[in-house]
């Protein structure tokens, strides 16, 4: 995998934009490299009309050059054709993953050393590692590590990295320094006032 592609990662749910095909499109035609789809009991209610919504979103990707991510459902993942997936602590072992993801993006979530000494890594392409801040973007997120934590994590392994959790425009090149390829973010960019300015801004 080509490490360049965390550099600006966005993760979304369908109902994080007021207009978000749009603002999708905004926001990648402005850089982000890398976008995740996470449905997490957001506004979409029946699977035909979150697939639908995946195969706009992927369409933009490939007009962008954005890597697709979908996180945590293989089925949807396979339906739009998404370039990879991305499982938490929680979800699937990514060895029991179909074999449609043998040549795609396999990421992982790990937040400390002990999870990843105890991940099964042979079919994983890069780490998310977090929260290195503390977050309200998602209330399972653990306790924040850190830049310190981060780094630490990074030093253990040579699978490409990204941090994630609490990263903003203040703090962002705090988390480059610490070693990691790229930057998750979540309502740094779907909070934003002017999009295009902040994803600008990220990618100094």
């Amino acid at each position: 995998m080509n490490k360049d592609i965390l550099r600006l990662y966005l993760i979304a749910s369908s109902s994080s934009f007021k207009n978000p095909l749009k603002d999708l499109e905004t926001a990648f035609k402005a850089g982000v490299t890398c976008f995740q789809l996470r449905e997490k009991g957001a506004d979409i209610k029946t699977d035909q009309e979150l697939l639908d919504f995946a195969l706009d979103v992927k369409a933009l990707c490939s007009r962008y050059n954005t890597a697709f991510i979908i996180n945590d459902d293989v089925l949807l993942a396979e339906a739009a054709e998404a370039d990879g997936i991305h499982i938490g602590q929680d979800d699937m072992n990514p060895d029991m993953l179909p074999e449609y993801f043998n040549d795609k993006i396999i990421g992982l979530s790990v937040g400390n050393l002990t999870e990843l000494k105890s991940s099964s890594l042979s079919r994983i392409a890069y780490l998310g590692i977090g929260p290195v801040f503390s977050t309200l973007s998602k209330e399972d997120a653990g306790e924040a590590i850190g830049t310190e934590g981060l780094r630490k994590l990074v030093n253990h392994t040579k699978l490409p990295t990204a941090a994630i959790g609490g990263i903003t425009e203040e703090n962002y090149k705090r988390c480059l320094d610490s070693g990691v390829d790229g930057i998750c973010v979540i309502s740094a960019i779907t909070g934003a006032d002017n999009i295009e300015q902040t994803v600008t801004a990220l990618l100094q």
